[in-house]
């Protein structure tokens, strides 16, 4: 019995996100998720239905899933939605389901401000990327208004990093 257990939890992380789904996370639960994805590298895409920058380049996380997916990269997407706002985070489902994202998509069910405090982010969009080891090697934001990031600033951290 603990064997078919097994295999069906090993079974549950090959198989593809639902498009749409959004799982609510503490950011303690979000932690641990991270923690759980050590061995791959894991890149992280912060974003919000409100932000227009964090919309025009969702179309390359998902892009980024679909080439590296299952070449020991996850790529995860994380909303940052006001909880207290049901339309606000059904618009991220269906914003998610809109842009096909297969990818494991979880919503910060956490107060904003509180949120951005505990991630050490001052905005988004903002794409994070940890190692196999689960060490944050690479933290790309708008946050210097001289130095936005752009698609092909992840790509070369991800390339870096796969080349290791």
């Amino acid at each position: 019995m603990m064997l078919r257990h097994a295999a069906l939890l090993a079974l549950a992380f090959l198989v593809p996100a639902e498009p749409g789904s959004l799982t609510a996370v503490s950011y303690s639960q979000w932690q641990q998720k991270l923690a759980s994805y050590r061995g791959e590298i894991v890149v992280v895409d912060f974003w919000a239905t409100w932000c227009s920058p964090c919309l025009q380049r969702f179309p390359h996380i998902v892009q980024l899933h679909e080439q590296y997916g299952g070449k020991g990269v996850r790529v995860v997407s994380v909303a940052l939605e006001d909880r207290s706002d049901p339309a606000a985070i059904e618009r991220a489902r269906a914003f998610l389901k809109k842009q096909s994202a297969a990818l494991d998509s979880f919503r910060l069910d956490e107060e904003i401000p509180d949120a951005f405090e505990k991630l050490d982010l001052l905005g988004i969009p903002a794409v994070l990327i940890y190692d196999r080891e689960g060490k944050l090697r690479h933290k790309l934001t708008g946050d210097n208004p001289n130095r936005q990031y752009k698609n092909e600033d992840v790509d070369r951290a991800l390339e870096d990093l796969l080349a290791r």
